[in-house]
């Protein structure tokens, strides 16, 4: 019986030593939420084609939910993450000086402040992912080859509508996406030239799915609307976006593609260790809600020293 006992007390400890690390992870203060995107946009700036990188590591490690297994060795060199392996060792050194960042968060984090640098809208950031440890299943990121209507198949399974995928496809306004330069010429700004390009028949840089988009009239019109309006373009992947990467609750136990369904809703503050601390016949090991900070907006804290910018390579990753 002492046995037992024994053996109970150190199943319920590391229990309790699961919950508290995975909480710590998520409870950044807002200071240092502000000096790390400091440092983002210290990095953006001397190296031109991180931002967009940023922004296209955001929409792969979340499509099925954002769990920061993008950067495990078994997934970041798959075809279908192609072009953002460079990105691994400039965030990775993020973690050593930032360790209540998770990798999920650390990735969301970088991408909405790459919009913002690039000149796109902002967008607010909820902490609290969870890095999943396991590499998702291989072939879930949606080939640049696909037809429209698989694309708009794949985006319905995740909850998203044909609509959604008019805004979100904008993001080709910049970067490389699947290898591709986009936009050649103007691909470090974000903004509604894409739209612009596509109605005006310029095909360079395009992939077949946004070319298609003009074929269905409803998309069509919403492409036309976007060239007109960059303003309502920038309100709409604001918000289409923001619920893209805050789909975060499903990422501990799905294998397939994390539905909308399951968006975590952040409370205002991180839960304290005490609080969070399940019992021992009840644990539960889901994400925690962490605190909301919004994206960075005014003039940035002052950069610490340390600066990844030019590192060859980080700390190796080792899930949690």
């Amino acid at each position: 019986m002492a046995r037992l006992g024994i053996c109970k007390y150190l199943l319920s400890l590391a229990v309790v030593l699961f919950v508290s690390v995975h909480i710590a992870r998520a409870q950044c203060s807002e200071e240092t939420i502000k000096q790390m995107e400091a440092i983002f946009i210290q990095n953006f700036t001397q190296n031109e084609a991180m931002a967009p990188m940023c922004l296209h590591s955001a929409f792969h490690d979340c499509w099925n939910g954002c769990n920061g297994a993008l950067f495990l060795p078994e997934e970041i060199d798959r075809p279908e993450n192609a072009g953002l392996p460079p990105l691994k060792p400039l965030l990775m050194p993020f973690t050593s000086q930032f360790p209540c960042i998770s990798i999920a968060d650390l990735i969301n984090s970088c991408a909405v402040t790459a919009l913002k640098f690039l000149g796109g809208p902002s967008v607010p950031v909820y902490y609290g992912r969870l890095d999943r440890g396991v590499p998702d299943p291989p072939g879930l990121i949606p080939e640049p080859t696909m037809s429209l209507s698989a694309l708009i198949g794949a985006f319905n399974a995740i909850g998203f509508t044909k609509e959604n995928v008019v805004t979100l496809s904008g993001a080709h306004s910049v970067g490389v996406c699947h290898g591709i330069p986009m936009c050649p010429g103007h691909n470090n700004t974000f903004g509604n030239h894409y739209y612009k390009e596509l109605i005006e028949g310029d095909f360079e840089g395009k992939l077949h799915t946004d070319i298609e988009l003009l074929e269905d009239n409803t998309m069509r019109s919403l492409v036309q609307q976007y060239a007109n309006d960059q303003q309502q373009f920038f309100n709409d992947f604001s918000e289409v976006f923001g619920k893209y990467i805050s789909r975060i609750h499903c990422n501990q136990t799905s294998t397939g593609p994390c539905p909308l369904d399951d968006i975590g809703v952040p409370t205002s503050a991180a839960p304290s260790p005490q609080s969070a601390v399940p019992s021992f016949s009840e644990p539960s090991f889901g994400p925690p809600s962490g605190p909301s900070f919004p994206t960075f907006d005014g003039e940035p804290s002052a950069p610490s020293s340390f600066s990844p910018f030019g590192s060859s390579s980080g700390p190796e990753f080792f899930p949690i």
